[in-house]
């Protein structure tokens, strides 16, 4: 296993090898920054957040020795009407839509067929992944976005110049075959997330572990107490407190599990996420709640919420999960997109960090227990710690680093 919580040796050595933050800036006036290209898509909130991410870690870790630049690759050079999937995207998970796009989903979860489907893409978008890389030079190329691995490695395969193309797998439970072409290197978040890249035809050697990337707050939030936070968002320091959450774009039942909170009969606080849900969150500032309740719409300090929350109560996307690990808390999963998102609960309520409860009464059960039981909760967040990576997105960018340094060595002698 390549994973740099437990590979000492060659994870020292990596360390020893990359400069520090002095020495990158240092070098940073003696010759040009280090080129970072950062593919994703707004499909779906978590390929940005990964983004960001990488990019925070990359400026943490050099400074202006490294310039990261992050490119929506679907808006900004996909031929129409692919330059329209992050717009559609909210409307092909929604419930009607969703047994389709699971269908679809397993389908192409094969190596090979994945491989077939992308490939009949090529001739349609070829120009335009050309004109993606002349105009966005790079010395490392990442994607966190399944679907731009294949068509990447295509271009590269002919280019007069080879650049190191890097892959970080964004999902947790179920890797989709789309994940695992045969980069230079690919991230994965844990173990099994290597072994699936192993059995789709991946060299073990160009695996590693980091964790999922999550903002770099995710990991200074875990050195304050609780009622700390509480008092920083105006809250009650005092009372136990749920978080209630649906992802960025605020799926699923979440006003339904807000009230099921609400009615659950202990003495509590929530606080309640819409995101971009403008909708919900209308509907939810709507209600005169039993207990004290705060509602938001899409914000930026769900670091400072997470780590002021007892639990969470949320959708099983792999970005609020890998937070919510991040910051040591457990959590009721309420809802998941069939195929992507599936194996996300078992990883969770396999892991001994949460729970799975579809409806809003099982939510309302679950938490009675786990605030009933302080015993029970403790050890709940005990295991979602010990479960998450809250330095991952340091350690992606050290590797993410290397690999474009060998580069530039290799090129300029």
């Amino acid at each position: 296993m390549i994973d740099l919580r437990n590979d000492a040796g060659r994870w020292d050595a990596m360390r020893n090898a990359a400069p520090t933050e002095q020495e990158a800036a240092a070098g940073a006036s003696l010759q040009a920054p280090t080129r970072v290209l950062l593919l994703m898509s707004d499909t779906g909130g978590g390929h940005r957040s990964v983004s960001e991410a990488l990019a925070e870690g990359l400026r943490a870790l050099y400074g202006t020795a490294v310039e990261p630049r992050i490119v929506d690759a679907f808006i900004q050079y996909a031929p129409f009407p692919l330059n329209r999937s992050p717009a559609l995207y909210p409307y092909m998970v929604k419930p009607a839509i969703v047994p389709f796009y699971a269908r679809a989903w397993h389908f192409a979860n094969h190596p090979r067929r994945a491989r077939q489907l992308v490939y009949l893409f090529w001739p349609w978008v070829r120009e335009r992944i050309a004109r993606l890389f002349a105009e966005n030079p790079a010395d490392v190329i990442v994607s966190v976005h399944p679907l731009f691995n294949d068509i990447t490695l295509r271009y590269w395969m002919k280019a007069p110049r080879r650049v190191p193309f890097v892959i970080v797998i964004c999902d947790i439970g179920t890797i989709h075959a789309l994940w695992c072409a045969n980069a230079d290197l690919v991230i994965a978040p844990h173990e099994g997330a290597r072994r699936r890249a192993i059995a789709c035809g991946v060299p073990p050697e160009r695996i590693v572990v980091t964790g999922f990337p999550t903002r770099l707050r995710f990991r200074e939030v875990r050195n304050a107490p609780k009622d700390f936070w509480r008092r920083q968002l105006g809250w009650s320091p005092d009372l136990p407190t749920v978080l209630v959450m649906g992802g960025g774009e605020g799926m699923g039942k979440v006003f339904e599990n807000a009230r099921a909170v609400a009615e659950s009969g202990l003495p509590i606080q929530m606080a309640v996420v819409a995101g971009r849900n403008e909708r919900l969150r209308r509907r939810l500032e709507s209600v005169e709640w039993p207990i004290p309740t705060y509602i938001y719409g899409f914000v930026r300090t769900i670091p400072e919420m997470m780590a002021a929350a007892d639990l969470i109560v949320t959708k099983a996307g792999p970005n609020t999960i890998a937070e919510a690990l991040a910051v040591g808390r457990p959590m009721i999963l309420t809802h998941y997109l069939p195929g992507q998102e599936e194996g996300n609960v078992d990883y969770v309520v396999n892991g001994g960090a949460g729970a799975y409860a579809p409806e809003p009464e099982q939510v309302k059960e679950i938490l009675r227990e786990w605030l009933g039981r302080p015993e029970l909760l403790d050890r709940l967040s005990q295991q979602a710690a010990a479960m998450g990576y809250p330095d991952a997105a340091l350690d992606a960018a050290r590797w993410i680093w290397e690999i474009a340094q060998q580069h530039k060595g290799h090129a300029h002698p």
